[in-house]
């Protein structure tokens, strides 16, 4: 293993030992100090199937990208894992636009931000429609673009990518530790918009059956490159499923209801 393997794999390795004993207290509170495996079955399954994921995308990447149709490749973005970040970004993106209409002020302008991010995310993903409808690369840009794509994201070294996915990976994984710990046990949805975020995604990891799965394995699976593609398909999921909690709990009459309050 040389030195540019070490960094990557280090920070999988710290990832696996901040998320391993957050989801074994999981499961063992969840299941009743293991006394009732049935609450945690669809959490233990998707954990198997996300590793089996996991082992598929290495084999891919060590064995000259024979998992195109899963997984993409250097040379194109383009498999099911590459639609399967496009649906959930496209998917957040509308669950952002419907809480942008249903909140006012701030958090308006947060949501509607979100579900622009989302789009542009998602255009850059597919290519905006490339690999759909089969246009060719602008010469000007194709001279420049790693991967002869109609994008901007592949003008950037993907060292630079590695870097900030870690970083991105690692703030997933103590943002789920700390609200997982600290917040949304009393049920409450008090105080400002960042707190009730928080308290909501505390009861989202505790009360979802699969949503602590989703953001941890997102937060792991994003340290490292032989992950690239598929870590994006894990968080964009977890980033979608967090945002439909957010929605249940935000009520079509919140602006209303908000609107009376200053009367």
């Amino acid at each position: 293993m040389t030195i540019d393997h070490m960094g990557p794999f280090l920070a999988f390795l710290g990832a696996c030992i901040l998320a391993v004993p957050l989801a074994g207290y999981h499961v063992w509170a969840q299941s009743g100090h293991f006394r009732r495996l049935a609450p945690v079955l669809p959490a233990v399954i998707l954990a198997c199937i996300l590793v089996v994921g996991a082992a598929l995308s290495i084999w891919h990447n060590q064995s000259d990208e024979h998992l195109g149709i899963l997984f993409g490749s250097e040379t194109q973005d383009f498999g099911l894992s590459e639609y399967g970040v496009v649906l959930a970004l496209l998917g957040a993106m509308g669950v952002s636009a419907i809480l942008a209409f249903r909140v006012t002020g701030v958090e308006r302008a947060i949501f509607a931000f979100v579900a622009l991010g989302c789009f542009f995310v998602a255009g850059e993903e597919l290519s905006w429609g490339q690999w759909i409808f089969g246009w060719g690369t602008p010469e000007a840009l194709a001279a420049v673009n790693l991967q002869n794509e109609t994008n901007a994201h592949n003008l950037i070294d993907p060292r630079l990518y590695d870097l900030a996915y870690a970083a991105i990976g690692f703030a997933t994984l103590l943002t789920a530790i700390v609200t997982y710990a600290a917040f949304g046990r009393d049920g409450s949805q008090a105080g400002g918009f960042p707190i009730r975020l928080l308290r909501l995604m505390g009861q989202w990891l505790r009360d979802s059956q699969t949503g602590l799965v989703w953001m941890l394995a997102g937060g792991v699976l994003l340290q490292h490159e032989l992950f690239e593609e598929y870590s994006e398909f894990v968080f964009a999921v977890a980033v979608f499923l967090f945002l439909c909690r957010v929605l249940e709990a935000t009520p079509r009459t919140a602006r209303s209801m908000k609107e009376q309050a200053h009367v």
